[in-house]
């Protein structure tokens, strides 16, 4: 019996660490076809009703691809004209960020001793540093802008190949359960790809809220761009628990180098204000139970999203998790494991009545 669990644990071992090294090797290839699925499971109902109108299956898969593409489209062209507005600003944002520079500078040497020339001296022995390695940088950046470009035209493919022919994916997964289980596996695709539409519709609501909040709050209090601002706070919470607060340092360095120092406070106002409502009331709402695993797993997800595929995977491993979960919970074998993924955080007793009420109207 000892060497029976010795050797599960094992092979258990031996399988984690051959997954590692799948995923991180195979990055190029993975991170593109998962997109695929998620973006092929949000638009299904898309195309399921464009073909009751009469569209045939291709025509209806381009048509989505159409919709992925102008929404792609919009939001560039929509930064790209707020970013022209905010170069007319440039030379006011240089004076405030010298003014800045002079303040600390001043701060510096009364708090440390070290002279204005010093400190510009050991700024330019930096700067020269930061010279050699620019054009590392800029062939680090290009190559990230091509890769980017290619794994987005992959994704497209992967998508186009995955709605056209779906139901010969699923019949596959049929094929590899027995008759009699057949019902349970088809119960799980419908639920897997609900917990991801779900998961990427409540993301995308919450970003429009936030967008939308921010944008006006920003306006209200006299920050430059404050569409921008809002657009450029916002993209990084795509990523859960961690994209809020990195988002949300720009709109205060804006503030900061922008406008007045009365402005620092408001922004700051208003970002928690926006984000208290989104996490208690817009996100559970939205999401409702799509993803249901406990944040130790979501930070767990994200770290090791980050080590194996970067951002992406930092976008990707917590839906994956979530779809993990579904089958743990529906393998005997592996329910353990899906009672550790499973969330066991309750909703407070005002938000279980909200829902119950939003519940209701729905039906």
């Amino acid at each position: 019996m000892k060497n029976f669990s010795l050797a599960r644990v094992n092979g258990m071992l031996l399988l984690g660490v051959l997954t590692v090294i799948i995923l991180y090797y195979g990055r190029s290839f993975l991170v593109p076809l998962t997109f695929g699925i998620l973006f092929s499971m949000l638009m299904v109902p898309v195309s399921n009703r464009l073909e009751r109108w009469g569209l045939g299956r291709k025509s209806a898969t381009l048509v989505c691809i159409l919709i992925i593409l102008l929404c792609v489209a919009g939001i560039v062209a929509l930064i790209s004209m707020q970013a022209t507005s905010f170069s007319e600003d440039l030379p006011q944002i240089q004076q405030k960020v010298q003014q800045l520079i002079d303040s600390v500078q001043h701060w510096v040497q009364s708090q440390f001793g070290v002279t204005p020339e010093k400190q510009l001296q050991f700024m330019k022995q930096q700067v020269a540093k930061f010279s050699q390695s620019a054009n590392t940088f800029a062939t680090t950046f290009l190559a990230g802008t091509f890769s980017i470009l290619g794994g987005f035209v992959l994704m497209l493919l992967y998508f186009f190949f995955l709605m056209w022919k779906r139901e010969k994916y699923e019949a596959f997964f049929l094929r590899l359960s027995p008759n009699e289980g057949q019902g349970e596996v088809k119960r799980e695709l419908r639920e897997i790809t609900k917990v991801s539409s779900r998961y990427l519709i409540g993301r995308l609501i919450s970003m429009f809220f936030l967008i939308t909040i921010y944008a006006i709050g920003f306006s209200i209090v006299g920050l430059k761009n404050a569409i921008l601002v809002s657009f450029i706070a916002v993209l990084p919470t795509i990523i859960p628990y961690i994209g809020a607060y990195i988002g949300g340092l720009f709109p205060i360095v804006m503030a900061l180098v922008t406008g007045s120092t009365g402005t620092v406070l408001p922004v700051i106002g208003i970002l928690v204000v926006a984000q208290t409502i989104d996490n208690n009331i817009i996100e559970p709402l939205a999401e409702g139970e799509s993803l249901n695993i406990s944040p130790i797993i979501t930070i767990i997800a994200l770290v090791l999203g980050h080590l194996l595929w970067g951002i992406a995977g930092m976008v990707l491993f917590v839906p994956m998790f979530a779809i993990l979960r579904i089958i743990c919970q529906h393998v005997p074998a592996l329910n353990p494991y899906g009672f550790l993924l499973a969330n066991d955080v309750e909703d407070s007793e005002w938000m279980k009545k909200v829902k119950q009420w939003f519940k209701k109207k729905k039906a």
